[in-house]
């Protein structure tokens, strides 16, 4: 690649690390943009899990240095999409994610539906208690987002704030905050799948890192002053992007 498409890659990973650290959906931009850039579908997927990592990494640090961090619970979701991240990956290697996919359309617009059914949802913190019900359902919900981050990746962040919002009750920031754990994890065990595999773009993905982390981090500081109700909005814009994308796609 010449130097404008390094510098090309570099501003995207920046710009879109900004709001995927909020609300998910960098890899809505960047995935594509490596393919239309020559990169080979699965080597995107790889580079761009790299990328992503970063994103969490920043991110996470940002947000435990506010304390907004609940590490039980992180790590509840967590540690089933480092596991989902890795069977992603392989399935990736091996069949077509069209049918896949077309899931992920079904599930996002009856997540879009629940959402602005429930205005205060994200914006407020529930008062439900959490059961062991509601636990077990977040480490399997946990599990297939890890699945789908490895398979394809485009989004997971988006659904893991789902995650944080409908199955515990978070607010935006709090769910901004308790998904880099899982993102860090799918992210780091898909990559390195990929890169097992040969599909893989050292020099690119660590540009692609180090811009995702100064995106990440300058917008972690701000996340509070943003608020939860304009979080919320870019929320919504984002899920009607990866809505629209992926039936294009499909």
């Amino acid at each position: 690649m010449d130097l404008t498409q390094l510098i090309v890659i570099f501003a995207a990973s920046v710009l879109t690390s900004a709001f995927g650290t909020l609300v998910g959906g960098s890899s809505l931009v960047t995935i594509p943009l490596l393919i239309v850039l020559g990169l080979p579908p699965h080597t995107a997927i790889s580079t761009d899990r790299i990328g992503t990592t970063g994103i969490g990494i920043a991110g996470l640090y940002s947000f435990h240095r506010k304390r907004m961090v609940r590490y039980g619970l992180s790590f509840l979701v967590g540690i089933p999409c480092l596991i989902g991240g890795f069977i992603g990956a392989n399935l990736s290697l091996q069949v077509s994610p069209e049918l896949l996919k077309r899931l992920i359309v079904a599930l996002t617009v009856v997540m879009l539906i629940v959402l602005m059914a429930n205005p205060r949802l994200g914006v407020t913190a529930a008062e439900r208690p959490l059961t062991r019900g509601r636990y077990a359902l977040g480490a399997v919900l946990g599990l297939l987002v890890g699945i789908y981050g490895g398979f394809y990746g485009a989004g997971a962040g988006t659904m893991l704030g789902y995650i944080m919002l409908m199955v515990f009750g978070q607010t935006f920031l709090e769910s901004a905050a308790n998904n880099k754990v899982a993102g860090i994890l799918m992210s780091a065990t898909s990559a390195a799948t990929y890169a097992w595999h040969g599909a893989f773009n050292a020099p690119l993905a660590l540009l692609m890192f180090t811009g995702c982390c100064i995106g990440s981090y300058a917008s972690a500081q701000y996340a509070d002053r943003l608020g939860n109700v304009w979080i919320k909005r870019l929320f919504v814009v984002i899920i009607l992007i990866m809505a629209a994308k992926l039936l294009l796609d499909a």
